[in-house]
């Protein structure tokens, strides 16, 4: 295997163009992070408010029992 670059400072610059480079990684990163992590939170609030949909559910049901 064949290194393009002689040191870990020369990978890091990349002839000048390592800023770019590293921040659009960095700027991808973030944006694939968040379209793992949104979901899975918005996941979490859509149980809690079928929990509590269930729960109004229930009382309604209850109230109607104890009025018949």
């Amino acid at each position: 295997m064949i290194l393009q670059f002689d040191s870990l400072n020369q990978f890091m610059t990349m002839d000048g163009h390592g800023v770019y480079v590293w921040s659009a990684l960095i700027v991808s990163g973030l944006f694939l992070a968040g379209l793992v992590i949104n979901p899975l939170l918005r996941q979490r609030d859509v149980m809690l408010e079928i929990a509590r949909d269930q729960d109004r559910e229930k009382q309604r049901e209850a109230s109607k029992r104890e009025k018949n």
